[in-house]
């Protein structure tokens, strides 16, 4: 029976082994997770450190929220004017309590959004941007495909429950990551209350906006130190879910939770993931924005160097060895007929690291090249000074010319002899 028992055990601690996807090797054993789909992502090189159902689609709940300030931003600016709308009101669920007719700033109403989750400021600014819910959903679920979120289908701003508004936890990290590329959603989400001077209640009271992030502020029991910032959500479709960053020692990582049944749990694992995630991995920088990768030879005595086009990063676990190799895979192209300015993009590359394909990346002109007329007569020239055929006909089209011109000017001048002693004339 013991034996039957230690069978099944190890069995299982296989099969678990097997079904959890750990993409780096060598690292401790993950806390226990309560959420269904979770990525655990370095913020800077973009690689999963961990995942359990990352591409399995769930209801986000209010970190919709966070795709929703993305494309605010991108289409905004923050002292726009929004005029509130019969609509936004009405909305279910949490809200601040805008009224038709005040005029709010998009700064304003992204506040509200990204701090109260409030539905009624995430539905006003899909009005402002794309005029309804359903046409901003279109507009969000476009851009998250352009950032790579190919699971992801948005019906609203909120993340209110709706039939087909599903994303997924890979998703959702991508989406987080990117928004830490936007200074004022930092900025905005790290706010730890606003008060809306110029908006109080209905009843004269005053209208404030607190920061509902449980791991971020420092009164919640489940406050985590190195929280930078983040989205919570939670419907009764959705449960538990939760989109966040955190940093530390210049490590930056973010992680997606989504689907959980248990609040308590749920957010008592957020700071236990990413303490494991600090643990066992550090981030590397391959490359600088701008930095010099190699040269493109455009013709026998110019060449133009190639630039980076971005920050590169590479994840390693804790004790593995800085032993890295480096190559560039792009496909040649001809800009030797072609006016070059400094950071036009020459080619599409593939990064190599330690022989197998890392990332994609533009490489770009470090310098200006014009395209002159005496560049295209040296290059007409050198053309065809490497072939040996080319040349040697032209070499005898010369020298039948030189030849014929000779023989040419000898028949003249004999002729002009001949005229002048028939005719003893003074030619």
């Amino acid at each position: 029976m013991k034996k039957t028992l230690t069978k099944f055990l190890l069995l299982l601690f296989i099969c678990t082994l097997f079904f959890t996807n750990i993409t780096i090797e060598n690292v401790h054993a993950v806390p226990l997770l309560e959420a269904q789909g979770v990525v655990l992502m370095d913020g800077k090189s973009g690689e999963i450190l961990y995942s359990q159902n990352a591409d399995v689609q769930y209801e986000p709940a209010s970190i919709t929220k966070v795709m929703t300030a993305i494309v605010v931003l991108e289409n905004t600016n923050l002292d726009d004017k929004v005029t509130i709308g019969t609509n936004p009101p009405l909305v279910d669920g949490s809200a601040i309590g805008i009224r038709e007719g005040e005029v709010y700033t998009i700064e304003e109403l992204l506040i509200a959004m990204l701090l109260e989750s409030a539905n009624d400021c995430a539905e006003a600014l899909a009005e402002f941007v794309s005029g309804s819910n359903a046409e901003f959903g279109k507009l969000m679920t476009e851009r998250a495909k352009e950032l790579g979120c190919t699971n992801s289908v948005f019906k609203n701003p909120s993340g209110l429950h709706e039939e087909g508004h599903l994303t997924t936890a890979n998703d959702m990290a991508k989406i987080m990551r990117f928004a830490l590329n936007f200074d004022d959603f930092n900025r905005i989400s790290r706010i730890i209350s606003y008060q809306y001077v110029n908006h109080p209640y209905s009843d004269g009271t005053e209208k404030w906006a607190t920061n509902r992030n449980n791991c971020y502020v420092d009164w919640s029991q489940w406050y985590y130190e190195n929280l930078y910032c983040g989205k919570t959500g939670w419907t009764p479709e959705a449960n538990h879910t939760y989109v966040a960053t955190a940093v530390k020692d210049d490590e930056v990582l973010v992680a997606s939770f989504l689907n959980a049944y248990n609040k308590d749990t749920q957010y008592t694992s957020v700071g236990e993931l990413f303490n494991w995630g600090f643990d066992n991995f550090n981030s590397v920088k391959l490359f600088n924005k701008g930095d010099i990768v190699g040269e493109y030879q455009i013709s026998d005595n110019t060449s133009i160097p190639l630039l980076t086009n971005k920050d590169i990063y590479y994840t390693l676990s804790a004790n593995e060895e800085q032993n890295i190799t480096t190559a560039f895979n792009y496909a040649d192209k001809d800009y030797s007929e072609s006016s070059i300015k400094k950071g036009d993009v020459l080619f599409d590359a593939t990064l190599i690291v330690n022989g197998e394909k890392y990332t994609t990346l533009e490489l770009l002109s470090g310098l200006d090249r014009e395209y002159t007329t005496k560049i295209k007569i040296e290059n007409t020239i050198n053309k065809y000074a490497s072939n040996k055929i080319i040349i040697s006909i032209i070499l005898i089209l010369i020298l039948s010319l030189c030849i014929y011109i000779y023989i040419r000017k000898r028949k003249l001048n004999k002729r002009r002899d001949f005229i002048r002693k028939k005719y003893n004339l003074d030619i």
